[in-house]
């Protein structure tokens, strides 16, 4: 049995089968690169949102808790806090306002803009904070309690 080598007949490379199942793995290969980049696009913004959900509520805290020092005074505040007696202090609200939004933001340790707003039934009755304007996200908390034996909403909106 003897085998030969023909140096005659050469291989066809590029081949129609060839050409065909280049382009499938070519068009994979993009579709499969745009969708990792659209999924981490779309989980850099989900970790965004749930941190921006996460800050609100944070600041929100600061109408259920006194304070440190207890009874703070804008040369002495630690943590800011709006509350006495459980009931939110109109008296350590107006404090909060003198402190000023940038010594307010520092203390609350933000990142991001905020607003702070405290409606009754039919009006907002106290807002501080700047005004969400032009912004690319925004979260928003609405928490209930009461302020002068009244039931009131506090709205808090955290944006960049």
């Amino acid at each position: 049995m003897r085998v030969e080598f023909s140096l005659t007949r050469k291989g066809q490379i590029f081949s129609f089968d060839f050409i065909v199942a280049f382009s499938i793995f070519v068009l994979l290969l993009t579709i499969f690169t745009v969708q990792v980049g659209q999924y981490i696009i779309h989980s850099s913004e989900i970790k965004e949102r749930q941190d921006m959900d996460n800050e609100a509520y944070e600041i929100s805290d600061v109408f259920f808790r006194e304070g440190v020092p207890s009874n703070w005074t804008d040369s002495n505040v630690k943590i800011i806090g709006l509350e006495s007696n459980e009931r939110i202090s109109w008296d350590k609200i107006k404090k909060f306002e003198n402190l000023g939004y940038q010594k307010t933001l520092i203390l609350l340790g933000s990142k991001y803009d905020y607003n702070l707003q405290i409606f009754n039934k039919s009006s907002v009755i106290w807002e501080f904070g700047k005004n969400p304007e032009n912004y690319s996200s925004i979260a928003k908390i609405v928490r209930i309690s009461i302020l002068n034996n009244t039931i009131i909403s506090i709205q808090v909106l955290i944006f960049k």
